[in-house]
């Protein structure tokens, strides 16, 4: 039993575990599409715990197309974005320049359909273009496979492979300011791994490799900028162990480690950046009543770096802690909480000083309530806080981010949505500060 819901990052769920969705980026335009229009696939466990939005709902998911042991779901979903400040730039120093997009999000999605095992191929793509600001038009594409084997009740071994080619937000921080485009760039991503959860005890181990690439970017006035610096491989591998204290909570230690390996950090006259580290949290999982699932945890995160510059200023120890809490209040109404704080790589520099950051120590705070109006009108509103507090050069951004939302499903096939969204960034580097309104009325169709 199975069921797809990839809508504003909300998560799949296989048999009766919910597991985080992926998104992947197709290699094939004609294959692509948009995440928001995967439909559910057969009925739910009546005591696990979904969103409004993820629940299954007979007379408005897609069907699928059959063929043997697989359901094949195509979709496509057209927007219309105004957003107010394409360049995400400071209006007190430029004004801000507002833009509309009309982007377009083909997909697929085929999925086993069996009793044990698990097998799924997705692609879709995101193209934008944009109305006067032609140089911003983007062309995102991904493709991924994944699969699951069960080796008995409670085993199962797993691999997943995905490949993106996408475009850079331009609020990044390793966004130059005079950048002419967008900094474009691919990745490569496999992960693996093992999972035993029978009786009192639960043993999970897993490994990725992440191989990112970014394209160098033309600069205002000519030339570019080389992004070569940024190229890196990231191998990262955990263990969890899991006791359960009753049927409704159980305690868990996990430990990662994590390498990084720059191609060629020091091109542009860098530091070199290739760093590894560890990390080891505990907490509780629970699930209680099908009222509320979710996690909690804390524990200590260190990063050490190769190159001497970075090596004693730029070293990374901090407490590491997270949240998670997905809470049906009503059958009509569910709220998802979560708090992250994690290590982000970075090559920005200080402006005042040249002191390269050796990372980004990050953490995110965010909310998200839905409501079932009616049976096919669902509402949302959403928020997010985060804390970017940049290593070895003092700075610290603030980013802040608001929304609210509504779907409108006609049918099974067709559904119509329409988001508004508010960000801004608080920052103590000059110009650097930015907000931005936006809005965007989509139509979805699916199959």
């Amino acid at each position: 039993m199975l069921t797809i819901l990839m809508s504003d990052g909300i998560s799949i769920s296989c048999g009766v575990k919910p597991m985080h969705c992926h998104k992947f980026k197709l290699l094939s335009l004609a294959l692509l599409g948009s995440s928001v229009l995967v439909p559910a696939v057969a009925a739910q466990d009546s005591d696990q715990v979904q969103s409004v939005y993820e629940k299954y709902r007979p007379d408005f998911s897609a069907p699928g197309v059959r063929s043997g042991g697989f359901l094949f779901y195509p979709s496509v979903a057209v927007d219309g974005e105004f957003n107010g400040n394409i360049y995400k730039t400071d209006d007190a120093s430029t004004p801000n320049v507002n833009d509309f997009i009309a982007i377009i999000k083909p997909s697929f999605n085929l999925v086993s359909d069996w009793n044990n095992n698990y097998f799924a191929l997705n692609a879709g793509a995101k193209v934008g273009r944009y109305t006067d600001n032609s140089t911003e038009n983007y062309e995102d594409i991904n493709v991924g496979a994944s699969g699951r084997i069960d080796m008995t009740r409670g085993t199962n071994i797993f691999a997943d492979l995905s490949f993106s080619d996408a475009h850079e937000d331009r609020g990044s921080p390793d966004t130059a300011s005079n950048q002419a485009e967008q900094t474009t760039y691919s990745t490569l991503t496999v992960k693996g791994g093992f999972k035993r959860d029978e009786g009192l005890m639960s043993f999970a181990v897993d490994g990725s490799y992440v191989k990112a690439n970014y394209d160098d970017a033309a600069l205002n006035g000519g030339g570019f900028l080389n992004n070569d610096d940024r190229d890196r491989e990231t191998v990262q591998g955990s263990v969890r162990l899991g006791y359960d204290l009753n049927d409704d909570f159980e305690a868990f230690v996990k430990f990662t480690t994590t390498k990084v390996t720059y191609v060629d950090s020091q091109q542009d006259g860098g530091p070199l950046r290739d760093n590894d580290g560890w990390d080891v949290v505990a907490g509780t999982s629970f699930d209680v009543g099908g009222k509320s699932v979710g996690e909690f945890y804390v524990g200590y995160v260190k990063r050490d770096f190769d190159g001497a510059t970075l090596r004693k200023a730029g070293n990374i120890s901090d407490v590491k802690f997270g949240a998670s809490l997905l809470w049906s209040a009503t059958e009509l109404t569910s709220v998802r909480v979560g708090v992250d704080r994690s290590v982000t790589e970075t090559t920005v520099t200080a402006l005042n000083s040249g002191r390269p950051a050796s990372g980004i120590l990050a953490t995110l705070y965010s909310v998200r309530m839905e409501h079932e109006l009616r049976r096919n009108v669902l509402l949302n509103v959403n928020g997010s806080y985060t804390n970017m507090d940049y290593q070895n050069i003092g700075r610290v951004d603030y980013m802040t981010k608001v929304g609210a939302g509504m779907r409108y499903m006609f049918n099974r096939n067709f559904s119509l949505n329409a988001d508004y969204s508010y960000d801004q960034r608080e920052t103590g580097v000059v110009n650097q500060d930015y907000k931005l309104h936006s809005f965007i009325v989509s139509l979805a169709a699916q199959w």
